[in-house]
């Protein structure tokens, strides 16, 4: 799935290139969007649980401008039985901006769980 999101005024520094810090908030709205396209945030809640992250890198390749419509690809690297290991690419243009990794750990009730049928079946 591809999420497309614009570079806003907030998200930059001086010289208007978006700020190191500010790449994991797109990663995490194209999960929201990747996982929306599943069933969604509120359905997982529904089923009792809910995921926290348990590792998280980012690779920069190319800086991401002001004004700039970030396509970040969201994708599954790895299921397990608790986590789920996504990859997500970030293009400007055509051209690689980023590449990020999140693992995600399913929890319920404060202790690792099962991931719901909704999270299996990607790898």
């Amino acid at each position: 799935m591809i999420s497309h999101l614009p570079v806003r005024p907030r998200h930059c520094d001086a010289q208007a290139m978006m700020h190191a810090a500010r790449y994991y908030e797109y990663f995490e709205d194209a999960f929201l969007d990747w996982l929306g396209a599943r069933g969604g945030y509120d359905r997982l809640r529904r089923e009792g649980a809910d995921l926290v992250v348990k590792a998280s890198g980012c690779e920069h390749h190319a800086p991401a401008r002001l004004g700039d419509v970030l396509a970040v690809e969201s994708a599954p690297a790895r299921v397990g039985t608790t986590s789920i290991t996504m990859t997500f690419t970030m293009r400007s243009g055509g051209q690689l901006v980023a590449v990020g990794t999140i693992t995600y750990v399913c929890v319920r009730d404060g202790r690792a769980a099962p991931l719901p049928n909704l999270l299996r079946g990607f790898a």
